[in-house]
């Protein structure tokens, strides 16, 4: 369940130019953030989700956080 609503924020994403603008925000750097507006936007999405789909493809490990790859949903397969 968690796999498939991420990957439908994803394509939302993806068609959401005002969605896009949010999340090329540093406000939505890093993983716990992105959650957070995935959950406003209706959407069942973990932060462990983010960190480990596509084997980590979207995120980069810095000081004990995740934070998002620039474009991220971009990554995503």
């Amino acid at each position: 369940m968690a796999e498939h609503s991420l990957v439908a924020f994803i394509a939302a994403i993806r068609q959401d130019p005002a969605l896009q603008e949010r999340l090329s925000t540093t406000a939505a750097a890093d993983a716990d953030e992105v959650a957070a507006i995935a959950r406003e936007s209706g959407f069942s999405v973990r932060p462990d989700d983010l960190v480990t789909h596509a084997n980590g493809a979207l995120v980069e490990y810095q000081d004990e956080d995740w934070f998002l790859k620039p474009l991220w949903w971009q990554l995503a397969n």
